[in-house]
């Protein structure tokens, strides 16, 4: 069962119908995982963009290997997260959810197992 818990609110209305679906089709394979991060405000993807850097790392948009420390590479107003286009998925099935998403269409971004966006979404917010 994917769980959307309160991550579908603030997302852009196709986009959360499109995750619905998804969520549909995971619970008809028994999927467990659940939506751990939906919609970001710019300061929350500021505050887990600062996670696991220094200032400096920080000031100079340093990429890291997203793990423990570091949940983003996305400095804010770089992510889709903050127009409601993305959700991040946790869970012992995560992979096989975000397989399936990357099959019905939806975009991944390589470097992070959890996320799940709406395909090309940097041409809706230009």
């Amino acid at each position: 069962m994917l769980s959307p818990g309160l991550y579908l609110s603030g997302l852009w209305p196709p986009f959360a119908t499109a995750i619905s679906y998804l969520m549909a089709y995971c619970e008809s394979y028994g999927y467990q995982a659940y939506i751990a991060s939906g919609f970001r405000s710019s300061a929350e993807q500021a505050r887990l963009y600062q996670q696991g850097r220094t200032p400096d790392e920080v000031r100079r948009r340093v990429s890291k290997r997203i793990n423990v420390d570091v949940v983003t590479n996305a400095p804010p107003g770089t992510s889709a997260h903050e127009f409601g286009l993305a959700v991040d998925v946790e869970g012992r099935d995560q992979s096989q959810v975000v397989a399936l998403a990357r099959s019905l269409g939806f975009g991944t971004v390589s470097g992070d197992p959890a996320h799940i966006e709406w395909p090309n979404w940097r041409q809706l917010v230009s």
